[in-house]
């Protein structure tokens, strides 16, 4: 089964509130998360050329990495199962193996779509990138597709050059693009595929949100990705990860409850609100200039709500 690509643009929607007003900014959110019912947001985009790569090469079985809360192991296994593939995911955490009842709401929605879970050591976990492990994995299933981690390659990156120009359509003006970032590949994907912006003396620049501690070790890796094709102006925050991986704390519970509510738009638990809670930082700090116009790139994920 071909994997055929949304051709509808996903809603841009402005947001309202006081303090925008009181700040001369006007702010949208990228309604991603609409893109597709089950491989939502960022996912899909990182995994739509991909398929197609492993459906040319003729392979069988998607196979890839995550932790326990992994957004891209549930994208993964629907996708899978929605185009005629099987799945294997490496799961983060032995002290997992052989006991569903301790399994997120995540690893128990990837077994329904059919993926066979793995759990692995944090120690043999930390291997998935080495191309000994790999290379034995390749041996040990010869008709995988290999995806890593966080579903972030050269073929994920490129998937972010449609909606690139998707904005650029939607909104020509834009100043500022803030994204969740876990493993990078989304933020470089943005950062790839960005024009300048049409009046020259206007620099663009967007933000990725590491939600994860020491998410500075993601740099060198997107700049490899970039490969220096950067037109607008970039930066990694590394101070909003409230924690690190899945963890979030009750003013941030609090303050996705008070969005919702506001603005009629869900956010999931694990990224996108990490990235709301950086933008409202930095609104508050008075970081944008009068004038300013924000887009904030819902990115999906919220199976993370499911309980």
């Amino acid at each position: 089964m071909t994997a055929h690509f949304p051709k509808k643009p996903t809603p841009l929607i402005e947001l309202h509130d006081s303090v925008f007003e009181r700040r001369q900014i006007r702010v949208w959110i990228k309604r991603d998360d609409l893109n597709h019912p089950l491989i939502q947001g960022n996912k899909w985009h990182k995994l739509k050329y991909n398929l197609q790569a492993a459906q040319k090469q003729g392979k069988s079985t998607l196979l890839t990495f995550g932790g326990a809360y992994s957004n891209h192991i549930a994208a993964t296994a629907y996708a899978a199962k929605r185009y005629g593939f099987k799945s294997l995911g490496m799961i983060r955490g032995d002290e997992l193996a052989g006991k569903p009842e301790r399994w997120s709401p995540t690893l128990k929605t990837a077994h329904q779509n059919g993926m066979q879970l793995e759990f692995l050591s944090r120690q043999s976990y930390r291997l998935k990138a080495s191309s000994d492990f790999l290379d034995e994995l390749k041996q040990q299933h010869p008709d995988a597709y290999i995806l890593p981690e966080g579903g972030s390659n050269d073929l994920a990156i490129k998937g972010f050059e449609p909606l690139m120009q998707e904005l650029e359509q939607q909104s020509p003006n834009w100043t500022h693009l803030l994204t969740a970032t876990g493993t990078g590949g989304t933020l470089a994907g943005l950062i790839k595929y960005a024009k300048n912006h049409p009046d020259d003396s206007t620099t663009r620049l967007i933000q990725g949100v590491a939600v994860l501690k020491q998410g500075e070790a993601l740099l060198p890796q997107i700049r490899q990705w970039i490969d220096h094709k950067s037109a607008v102006k970039w930066q990694l925050l590394t101070q909003y990860h409230d924690g690190g991986y899945a963890k979030l704390s009750n003013p941030l519970h609090i303050l996705k409850s008070q969005f919702e509510s506001q603005h009629q738009i869900p956010l999931d638990p694990v990224y996108t609100i990490k990235m709301i809670h950086a933008f409202y930082q930095q609104v508050e700090q008075g970081a944008f200039p009068s004038g300013s116009q924000i887009i904030l790139l819902h990115t999906g994920g919220l199976q993370g709500n499911a309980t």
